[in-house]
């Protein structure tokens, strides 16, 4: 799999300070203009002002877009899946529980491997052979990585965009030189970088 996500933000940001710088460069020439009135000045910078929030709302629309085109993209959907795969899934439950404490790696991916690329299910069937796990002492991840080792990408990959798309609402402010909004961009950045780290190294095979 690949992405080109961060790139992609990056260049929607660089376009926004482009047009930001612009407008702040026009509001603060204004601000030191010493020919026109007070009022006609402070029209001027109202003026700019409403421009910098339609170009909020424009690009933050944008940047959702692109959130959502790229988690599609990267997601997709679902497969089709056969007739009897509610059955399918019922039998795969039925042999770990019958395969009880002593389910090894090798067990549970053998049950489950119609499912490996189905990583919504896989996350489904996860609490189940945890809690086999935790019966006989072992732990999931550590024991079952090859059961379970792509899913729990997936799961941190569907993390980072839940948490890309939080901190997306909202994230282009021309106003906003709070921490607040600083650290909201940070967390959105790192989001959007683990991402694409995490989606460059995986493999659905």
């Amino acid at each position: 799999m690949k992405t080109e996500i961060k790139s992609k933000v990056q260049k929607l940001i660089e376009s926004y300070n482009e047009v930001k710088k612009d407008i702040t460069e026009k509001i603060n020439a204004w601000k030191t203009d010493v020919i026109y009135s007070l009022d006609y000045r402070e029209e001027k910078i109202k003026e700019l002002e409403d421009q910098a929030l339609q170009l909020d709302d424009l690009f933050n629309k944008k940047i959702k877009e692109l959130i959502v085109k790229e988690r599609e993209s990267i997601i997709g959907e679902p497969e089709k899946t056969p007739a009897d795969y509610q059955i399918q899934i019922s039998n795969a439950l039925k042999f770990l529980e019958l395969a009880g404490e002593k389910l090894t790696d090798d067990q549970a991916y053998n049950i489950l491997k119609p499912f490996v690329t189905d990583f919504e299910t896989m996350a489904l069937f996860k609490p189940v052979v945890e809690g086999l796990s935790k019966k006989g002492g072992l732990d999931i991840w550590n024991q079952f990585n090859k059961t379970f080792g792509k899913t729990e990408k997936f799961i941190v990959i569907l993390n980072n965009f839940r948490v890309a798309e939080e901190t997306a609402d909202g994230l282009f402010n021309f106003k906003d030189l709070s921490l607040a909004g600083s650290i909201r961009s940070k967390m959105f950045m790192d989001a959007i970088g683990d991402i694409e780290k995490l989606v460059t190294g995986f493999d659905v095979a």
